[in-house]
């Protein structure tokens, strides 16, 4: 406020000055670089409205900040509004298309979500060769104690299909009916040099509610299928691309783990393995797998690591860590 009044003051003072000298001068007829005394006067008008503009823009631009940078840096102002509106309209495009990518990935989580509870809640409860028990039976056990081993299998077993709403008659009925089968079985098993791994699958899907019908029992070695540490499988993703594209490069790399372990020879359920399938409690670390490859921005290699010796038994436990393509920098390690 107090330069306002210094300004008005002042304007004042200098406008009285030249009223006094335009008349002045018209009075006495006085001339200025040989002009008409008309013509002086007017002069003299004019450069007293002239100085008063002057002082004002010098007064206000030494008290005011705000009226230097008016004065003496519009265009810089000009020039960083022009850079401030086109990161506007980039952070507007950039929203936009993460929105894009959000409602994308939300697509695919309400995707998997609505398969994961048509698995849940379809009448097939055991589908064609899922193993429904499995054990683990050492070398040199006796024929006899091979049959109790098998036994504890078939208790095992109809304890497992009952608890899953399949009918099933008792454990001696059972165990009776394929006793020809368990016998040749233990001889078998009894003669073997090495620990043998013992399942009984389901020879076709089986649904709530049926009996339960032909089992078919598989005797495999339980050979070690991957040492600690084993590599097993890579990829490379693009972690510029959406997080949808992300997350099918990322699912699709998982089956092919599953298939491949199950190809040399693990005892594997193909509906609730650690990959492939996603259960609703896997559903989150995935998605943060995909949040996080999304967040490095960049092409990145991303390997599958078994860190302990895995046999056909399982179970299967796999790490994954990142790499640049063509270097062996890694990050550190994200468990499954």
């Amino acid at each position: 406020m107090t330069y306002i009044f210094v300004l008005v003051v002042i304007s004042g003072i200098i406008a009285y000055v030249g009223d006094w000298l335009g008349t002045l001068v018209g009075k006495k007829r006085l001339t200025v670089f040989g002009l008409r005394p008309r013509i002086t006067a007017l002069v003299v008008a004019v450069s007293t409205g002239i100085l008063i503009t002057l002082l004002t823009l010098g007064v206000a631009a030494a008290l005011s900040e705000d009226v230097r940078t008016a004065l003496f840096s519009m265009d810089t102002i000009r020039q960083e509004i022009d850079k401030l509106q086109a990161e506007t309209r980039g952070l507007v495009e950039s929203r936009n298309r993460l929105e894009q990518e959000k409602k994308a990935l939300n697509d695919d989580v309400a995707r998997l979500t609505s398969q994961v509870r048509i698995k849940e809640t379809e009448s097939v409860v055991f589908r064609k060769d899922e193993p429904l028990a499995v054990c683990v039976i050492a070398a040199g056990r006796r024929p006899e104690e091979v049959m109790k081993e098998l036994t504890n299998l078939i208790i095992s077993l109809t304890d497992k299909v009952r608890r899953r709403g399949v009918k099933v008659k008792d454990e001696i009925e059972f165990f009776t009916e394929n006793k020809e089968q368990l016998g040749q079985m233990a001889n078998h098993i009894a003669t073997s040099t090495q620990d043998l791994v013992v399942g009984a699958v389901a020879a076709e899907n089986i649904n709530a509610g049926e009996e339960l019908g032909n089992v078919r029992f598989l005797v495999l070695p339980n050979n070690l299928i991957f040492t600690k540490n084993q590599e097993i499988a890579s990829v490379e993703i693009n972690g510029r691309a959406d997080r949808g594209e992300i997350a099918r490069d990322l699912k699709n790399f998982m089956d092919e783990i599953n298939q491949e372990v199950v190809n040399l020879g693990m005892i594997a359920n193909p509906l609730t393995g650690r990959f492939g399938d996603l259960s609703s409690e896997s559903m989150i670390s995935f998605y943060d797998m995909v949040n996080r490859i999304r967040e490095l921005n960049r092409k990145i290699v991303l390997i599958a690591v078994v860190p302990e010796d895995t046999y056909a038994i399982g179970p299967l436990d796999v790490s994954f860590r990142f790499e640049e393509p063509g270097e062996n920098a890694d990050e550190p390690d994200e468990g499954q």
